[in-house]
């Protein structure tokens, strides 16, 4: 899904094009925050993505739960977390009988 059709953008702050997010890029050095499992270290890739660090607080803007992201990383994150949600909404769902099954 593009952001530009999103339905989230819509709960972001009215200043988050303006004012938050370009303040957690120039903080991080438009540079990765995501750290490697390999290394240990920071990814350092190019950053054109904010994300909240901490999904359960995701209404919460504030700078300790904004991190700068690389495309990659970012894609990789939000699938991990719409997958998690997904397979918890699954095991929560009722579960009905096909209608053909017999009693």
């Amino acid at each position: 899904m593009a952001w530009s059709t999103s339905r989230r953008k819509s709960q972001l702050p009215p200043d988050w094009d303006t004012v938050i997010r370009p303040a957690i890029l120039k903080r991080d050095r438009h540079r990765c925050q995501h750290i490697r499992y390999d290394t240990g270290q920071k990814c350092g890739a190019y950053a054109n993505q904010v994300d909240h660090v901490n999904q359960q607080r995701n209404h919460d803007h504030s700078p300790s739960n904004l991190q700068s992201l690389c495309e990659y990383h970012h894609r990789v994150k939000s699938s991990a977390e719409g997958g998690r949600a997904a397979q918890k909404r699954r095991r929560t769902a009722t579960k009905r009988r096909h209608p053909g099954l017999l009693p």
